[in-house]
């Protein structure tokens, strides 16, 4: 049984980091009435089930955004929405990067949103990170969101190195996105949220001049970047997919197929599935999840299908039962054996985990695996190959399941 909570809207898509849902403020149209963001409490992480085990791996972080195994030593580092990045041996911590000085922390779903290490970091060790830039917090100002490079030297990111390559013009501060992930050969997919607001108002997710609402293609090189799949033949079209709210979380599994955990308005959350460079449009806002989008708080329309051009995804949810914004999200081929091979993702507000698993003609089935009644923000990798849940809280728990 779930403990009573406050249901909160993460950065949902925002992130998630905030990724997901969205805040109230006056910048940003209400998201949803009812919904609070809660403290950074950390309650215990106790599943029902006891043959799952929810241990604490890692604390002391605001709010973890990402983590990934160093490319050559043997540690992971791990990016914090307050502007760290830290690394851990299994042992012991060091910050090894400390971007606070050039980052916004006034709003929720503000911070360092992710990070990734260069294709080639042997020879050039650089980290790739996505962040909203500084703000004036007493007056609620909006800033962009930034991609930049900065170089790795003697094992730490070296400030003075730090170079902007790309700046995306934020119209509200919630619906960020931010992740990033390498594909390898020095090409990489950039999250970006719809720019924020309640049910897009400005109309980005159907906007094709418009690089919000999307996820961005690119190359990367010794300090420069250029886009990999243009989609209209403007020159600086770095747009790959499209039609998205706020990818807070994506992975690509080993046959190609991108995973996608985007999150909804008031009624749906969806995983979208497709060959990761096959061009897609996602349907917001003309739809959410599988439905017409017309009456955002009209949850009980039938499903339909997607105009020609669009692409349904491959699973949605519904608000019920304390639910409200989805966490994506990875491709584990780690963690518990009975839970490998799929797309593990959870949602914030209830902290339930599932696992996304393909099946025949481009579909997918998901399975329950655990409540953990935790506010979750993303899943990582441990160095033994833990499976680890990032919390609001800051924790970092690992999960295990053992036969009965």
């Amino acid at each position: 049984m779930k403990r009573p909570r406050v249901l909160a809207v993460l950065m949902a898509t925002a992130m998630v980091c905030c990724t997901l849902a969205g805040c109230l403020n006056a910048e940003e149209p209400d998201e949803r009435p009812g919904f609070e963001w809660e403290n950074r409490s950390q309650p215990d992480c106790n599943p029902v089930d006891i043959n799952i085990t929810c241990k604490e791996y890692l604390s002391g972080l605001t709010t973890p955004t990402n983590a990934l195994h160093h490319p050559t030593e043997d540690e992971i580092w791990i990016s914090d929405l307050d502007g760290r990045i830290v690394a851990f041996n299994g042992q012991n911590t060091r910050e090894v990067g400390n971007i606070s000085e050039l980052i916004s922390n006034c709003h929720t779903e503000a911070g360092l949103l992710g990070f990734t290490f260069v294709s080639d970091y042997t020879m050039n060790p650089q980290v790739l990170f996505t962040y909203i830039g500084t703000a004036n917090c007493e007056t609620k100002e909006v800033t962009n969101l930034f991609l930049a490079v900065g170089d790795v030297v003697n094992g730490s990111l070296e400030p003075t190195s730090i170079q902007t390559l790309r700046e995306i013009e934020q119209p509200y501060r919630n619906h960020n996105g931010g992740h990033l992930l390498g594909l390898g050969n020095r090409s990489y997919l950039w999250g970006v949220g719809d720019g924020g607001g309640s049910n897009d108002p400005l109309n980005h997710g159907q906007n094709t001049t418009s690089p919000l609402g999307t996820i961005q293609h690119f190359h990367y090189s010794n300090g420069t970047m250029a886009p990999l799949h243009n989609t209209t033949g403007t020159v600086q079209d770095y747009t790959l997919h499209r039609g998205l709210r706020n990818p807070w979380k994506f992975d690509v599994d080993p046959q190609g197929r991108l995973w996608i955990a985007d999150v909804g308005q008031n009624c749906f959350e969806e995983i979208s599935m497709v060959p990761v460079l096959q061009p897609s449009n996602f349907g917001w806002s003309d739809r959410e999840g599988n439905r017409e989008f017309t009456d955002p708080d009209d949850c009980s329309k039938p499903a339909t299908d997607p105009p020609e051009g669009m692409t349904d995804p491959v699973l949605v949810y519904t608000h019920e039962e304390g639910r409200c914004s989805i966490t994506g999200g990875m491709y584990t081929d780690y963690g518990p054996e009975a839970w490998r091979n799929g797309f593990i993702y959870g949602d914030f507000c209830s902290g339930d985990i599932w696992l996304a698993s393909p099946s025949e003609n481009g579909t997918a089935q998901t399975q329950h695996l655990v409540d953990t009644d935790n506010l979750l923000v993303g899943f990582g990798q441990g160095l033994e190959g833990e499976l680890l849940i990032f919390t609001w809280g800051g924790t970092i728990f690992e999960l295990d399941v053992h036969s009965p």
